[in-house]
């Protein structure tokens, strides 16, 4: 079974997947739009996402944390359901140096999301542990 994203994450499993390769999902359509993630392996995604693979000389990691802080605001379109097009935003310049650059400032940020994932569940137990503390304290 594969993975099926959608705009809250894993949605779903299929038997066949769309993608068979890393790819960046952004979130086309909703409260969320302009939202992205990271996608490895095979997996497939419903239509409220668009999903970017590499092109030319680029790293993939690189795109996707320079996309996690662009400004997609200037893209949106409609009032009651926000949407962004792939048309619009496509043509956007994102700087991109030299493809070892790109590699060695990827590699730098994946260690630190790691570090920060894993400082957040630390973080999460201890919350876990005080309530339980407290609550043991005021029985």
């Amino acid at each position: 079974m594969y993975n099926v994203f959608g705009a809250n994450g894993l949605v779903g499993y299929t038997d066949v997947p769309q993608m068979n390769g890393d790819a960046i999902l952004v979130i086309k359509d909703g409260s969320g739009v302009g939202t992205v993630s990271y996608a490895q392996g095979k997996f497939s995604a419903i239509g409220t996402l668009n999903y970017l693979t590499v092109i030319d000389n680029n790293d993939l990691r690189y795109l996707y944390f320079a996309l996690s802080v662009f400004n997609f605001q200037a893209y949106k379109t409609g009032m009651a359901i926000p949407h962004i097009y792939f048309k619009d935003y496509g043509k956007a310049k994102i700087y991109c140096p030299p493809l070892a650059e790109q590699k060695h400032i990827a590699n730098v940020l994946d260690k630190l999301e790691s570090k920060l994932l894993l400082e957040q569940g630390i973080l999460a137990s201890f919350n876990w542990q005080k309530r339980y503390l407290l609550g043991q304290m005021l029985i």
